[in-house]
């Protein structure tokens, strides 16, 4: 979508800049609490304002929140949002990158954090039988503790009462659990509490999901082919890139969700809520969209 310079929007963060993004990214980003109060605003990168001080750019839903559970679940969806780049980064941190034998010494180089750091054992001969011994032991016992290391900063497990090993089933509560490429084909999940839930790329065709609620979460890439998701609850879900060939969402409330990419072959949204949703095609959907994206 090819949008006017006045639709575009710059942040900045310290020294850092990013952009430009459409308003309908921001008002998603202000959603989500991705934008932060001291985080400044510009549309020409040369004046800046915090992000307050643009009401215009907050979603409606937000402008007349006085309703407390919902403000709890903006906030869970940041916590969601964060917790994911953080599994992101550490999945990365301590990353093996090269072992060198050379003359008499083995180096083996790890990636922390983004700087490359290297542990060296000397005095080791590889030409004799015992030293190459000795040189596997070191490399081994090197590799061991990186993996005490990966372990040590690994994010702790959620606690909670929310139990997310429990199997699919009606009215399950999965709110808050992490369930990336999950393989959830033709389960019943009708009635489920499924906010702020990570399922991206994951494998939910021909499964029933009528009345259950996912706002906020990141069903991005993920399959919903011929899934039944009527009555259902995404208020500023992620569909970005997911295939919903054949879905049914009738009567469901999609505002603030985002279809950016998205396969929407033959999708039913019959009576839906398209409040500020993103289109497949980047269009924002006007306030009020109600089965079309108006």
């Amino acid at each position: 979508m090819n949008s006017s310079v006045s639709e575009q929007w710059y942040i900045r963060r310290g020294e850092v800049i990013r952009g430009p993004f459409t308003e309908a990214k921001i008002a998603h980003y202000l959603l989500h609490g991705r934008i932060k109060k001291n985080d400044e605003l510009s549309q020409d990168r040369k004046k800046w304002q915090f992000s307050s001080e643009f009401p215009q750019l907050l979603p409606l839903m937000l402008q007349d929140a006085s309703d407390d559970a919902f403000q709890r679940q903006q906030l869970m969806a940041r916590k969601q949002w964060e917790r994911q780049r953080e599994l992101s980064r550490n999945e990365s941190r301590y990353l093996p990158l090269l072992t060198e034998i050379d003359g008499d010494s083995v180096e083996v180089t790890v990636l922390d954090g983004g700087e490359a750091v290297s542990a060296v054992a000397s005095g080791l001969n590889e030409k004799n039988p015992l030293n190459r011994m000795l040189v596997g032991c070191v490399t081994f016992s090197l590799l061991a503790a990186m993996g005490v290391m990966i372990y040590l900063n690994s994010p702790e497990p959620e606690v909670g009462g929310i139990d997310c090993t429990v199997s699919a089933s009606p009215k399950v509560n999965w709110s808050n659990c992490q369930m990336a490429a999950a393989r959830l084909p033709n389960v019943d999940l009708s009635g489920a509490l499924m906010k702020n839930m990570n399922l991206s790329r994951a494998d939910l065709r021909g499964s029933q999901l009528m009345g259950a609620n996912l706002s906020f979460s990141n069903l991005s890439a993920g399959l919903l082919n011929d899934a039944d998701v009527r009555q259902a609850t995404l208020v500023g879900a992620n569909l970005s890139g997911a295939d919903l060939e054949g879905a049914v969402f009738d009567g469901a409330d999609l505002s603030y969700a985002d279809f950016g990419g998205a396969n929407l072959l033959g999708t039913s949204f019959n009576g839906v809520k398209l409040d500020k949703a993103i289109w497949r095609d980047g269009r924002v959907c006007a306030e009020g969209s109600i089965g079309i994206c108006q």
